[in-house]
């Protein structure tokens, strides 16, 4: 309440100023008295209910500009708001970034976007919470899925497609696939996909850099893609007791990440898993050494890539460290890698991942 206060005294003072009255001539028009005026600007008592009105319109404001209401955001606007969040989560942790968070959500309670964007924010608290108890982790958790189901019911068209993929990939989690069925249904399903042509599009009109970034992109989504379904297959295979296929699809996956350049981790995280269970010991801690490599580097970018140096922004740094202390624990608490990390190639590999971590 006194932050609203504060603020109608500073709008009613800037813009009497504007104005060109003094506190005499507004208390006049508006029928009270100058001390009062002054008590408005000076924050020491709030107009009448009735005087808002009269008030905006004697300044020649909109009683929202004159209270501070405004009815949504632009998108601007929120971004500028979520990056307020995250600093918050970084800088004074959990319990302040959330209070934030759900301050907004109150205050702009129909914006399906400011939803979104607050759920990735969530998101990223999460990565920054997961070395953690699972008890500081799951109201974080939690709340992620509550906003992206709050966008999806918003029916904001823009937005569903984004609510519907997280909560299929929950349901499938959950073990609901008729769900998860249901929600991937509804996704559009494009049988003609103009991608190809949109960097021919931007050469002909000789915008190159335009269609560098769009041609970076695509060869970063189809390598992923292409790691992901080989990992797929990789996992089958081992289910099936195939451990040649799996090793197999597992080496493809793996040497796709390698010769493009892009973050192996999970890539490299298949191999080691199945080396560990099926393959010979030597190219099981060669897969360790990988990946621990893999960890190490993890949130560098790709500033000096050679042909991918146009892509988006590196993760926060804190985001990154987040990320390779999960990674590590994972190695270190994996019970089929215990055979592996005696090794000494495997230690020093471990040496180089902890010291990219602060203290």
């Amino acid at each position: 309440m006194e932050v609203f206060q504060m603020n109608l005294a500073t709008v009613i003072q800037e813009n009497r100023k504007k104005k060109g009255l003094t506190q005499e001539q507004l208390a006049e028009m508006v029928g009270v008295s100058a001390p009062a005026v002054s008590k408005w600007e000076s924050a020491g008592s709030f107009p009448d209910i009735t005087l808002l009105a009269p008030i905006a319109r004697a300044l020649g404001v909109t009683v929202d500009t004159l209270v501070g209401f405004r009815p949504g955001l632009s998108e601007e606007e929120v971004h500028a708001l979520e990056q307020e969040c995250d600093e918050l989560f970084r800088r004074e942790g959990i319990e302040a970034g959330s209070a934030r968070c759900e301050a907004l959500l109150r205050e702009y309670p129909n914006c399906a976007y400011l939803k979104l964007r607050i759920a990735s924010v969530y998101q990223r608290a999460m990565l920054q919470l997961a070395d953690g108890s699972e008890a500081a982790l799951e109201p974080a958790y939690r709340r992620f899925y509550e906003l992206f189901q709050q966008v999806y019911d918003s029916g904001d068209p823009r937005l569903h497609d984004a609510a519907a993929v997280i909560l299929a990939g929950k349901a499938l989690s959950d073990g609901d696939t008729a769900r998860a069925e249901a929600l991937l249904a509804e996704l559009p399903q494009a049988e003609y996909k103009p991608d190809s042509l949109y960097p021919l599009l931007y050469l002909k009109k000789g915008e190159t850099a335009k269609a560098v970034e769009l041609l970076e992109k695509q060869v970063a989504t189809l390598g992923n893609e292409l790691g992901t379904a080989l990992n797929s297959l990789a996992a089958i295979a081992s289910q099936e007791g195939d451990g040649a296929r799996a090793l197999a699809c597992c080496h493809a996956g793996s040497a796709i990440s390698e010769a493009l350049g892009l973050p192996g981790v999970n890539a490299f995280l298949q191999a080691l898993t199945l080396l560990a269970k099926h393959g010979p010991r030597e190219e099981a801690v060669r897969a360790a050494v990988r990946y621990l490599d893999s960890a190490a580097v993890f949130g560098s970018g790709f500033a000096a890539h050679p042909f991918l140096s146009h892509l988006g922004q590196r993760p926060q740094p804190q985001q990154a460290d987040a990320v390779r202390r999960i990674l590590l624990k994972g190695f270190m608490d994996e019970e089929a890698f215990a055979p592996l990390r005696d090794d000494a190639a495997v230690q020093q590999a471990l040496d180089r991942l902890r010291a990219t971590l602060p203290d």
